[in-house]
């Protein structure tokens, strides 16, 4: 399916600030006041934003595409966030496949720049898989320093989205907390809260605030839809979602609102009837409880990557998504 390409005109920063001069005796001996910090720019300009994507991004490849031993020790030189934690349990279960967002990370365009010289900084990336026409949205970040900028998040965008414009690329985007409302009709920890509930299972809370029409919670739901038909009256099936508050990131839009990076940990649980002797397990994950039926239980803890337009005005929404399998238990 065709995905929509991120569209960001670049724009080299050029601003310059004026010299005042300090009076007619300090101007002949050329002394002049010291230029005033610019707080309401870019801190990199476009080239060289550019350069530390694309270096950062075919750094994280690589780790990314290691064995496990290497790929243990080079993934949080180059890594961090909900990107660390998606690569680990990834790695861990030897789990990387050709199609992870960060196996084909060439080309970045850089869609937005943190603004201000204060830390964090961070960059929103964008990238295209040629093959699949995937595009997926990367955040690098640099929290202090002496601290490299590493990708906090990787994430493809679904089909058919987009992300609204977020501003004068030179002149920055601001970096919005996750409890910052300021602009928008919820915060990206409350759109995030919305989102999660929605999906919950058998009773998701709904929010007119926040849609769970994208496709990743279609897909969902036809797959739990599925899953308790196939169950029967053997087992119940529930599902959570919950978000991991320090893995969200969110930039200021034009319009006030945010495009918000965020975490969710899933938990679906199968719980056996008294009517049924046992559940076989599905080979995905019988190789992971190490056994191939439960008596009692069975456990799926999965990681939900998101990306959520919130706009200033109107319903919040998700454009990117995708998950990673942590671990499962059976009894």
């Amino acid at each position: 399916m065709r995905r929509h390409a991120l569209a960001s005109t670049l724009v080299a920063l050029t601003a310059a600030a004026s010299l005042t001069g300090c009076g007619v005796g300090d101007s002949i001996v050329g002394l002049r006041d010291a230029p005033a910090e610019r707080t309401d720019t870019a801190p990199l300009n476009v080239d060289g934003a550019e350069k530390v994507a694309a270096r950062v991004l075919d750094a994280a490849s690589a780790a990314r595409g290691a064995a496990a031993a290497e790929a243990a020790k080079s993934q949080p030189t180059v890594l961090a966030g909900a990107a660390l934690a998606q690569a680990q349990a990834a790695t861990k279960l030897g789990a990387v496949s050709a199609s992870d967002p960060l196996r084909k990370a060439s080309d970045p365009q850089v869609v937005a720049i943190s603004r201000g010289t204060a830390w964090p900084r961070a960059m929103l990336v964008g990238t295209l898989d040629q093959a699949s026409r995937t595009q997926t949205l990367h955040v690098l970040m640099s929290t202090a320093a002496k601290d490299p900028f590493k990708v906090y998040a990787s994430v493809p965008m679904l089909p058919g989205t987009s992300v609204p414009a977020l501003g004068d690329l030179a002149e920055g985007a601001p970096l919005v907390k996750p409890a910052d409302k300021a602009g928008a009709p919820l915060s990206p920890t409350e759109a995030l809260t919305a989102y999660a509930g929605g999906l919950n299972h058998p009773k998701p809370v709904a929010s007119k605030a926040v849609t769970t029409t994208d496709a990743y919670a279609t897909a969902l739901r036809a797959s739990t839809t599925a899953q308790v038909k196939a169950l029967g009256s053997l087992a119940t099936f529930t599902q959570t979602h919950i978000p991991v508050a320090q893995h969200t990131i969110a930039f200021r839009l034009a319009d006030g609102g945010t495009v918000t990076f965020g975490q969710l940990t899933r938990r679906d649980a199968i719980v056996v009837s008294p009517t049924a002797k046992n559940l076989v397990i599905p080979a995905s994950y019988s190789k992971l409880v190490g056994r191939t039926t439960a008596t009692k239980n069975l456990v799926i803890n999965s990681l939900e990557n998101v990306v959520m337009v919130v706009p200033a005005t109107g319903a919040a929404t998700t454009v990117g998504a995708d998950e990673q399998v942590v671990s499962a238990t059976a009894t």
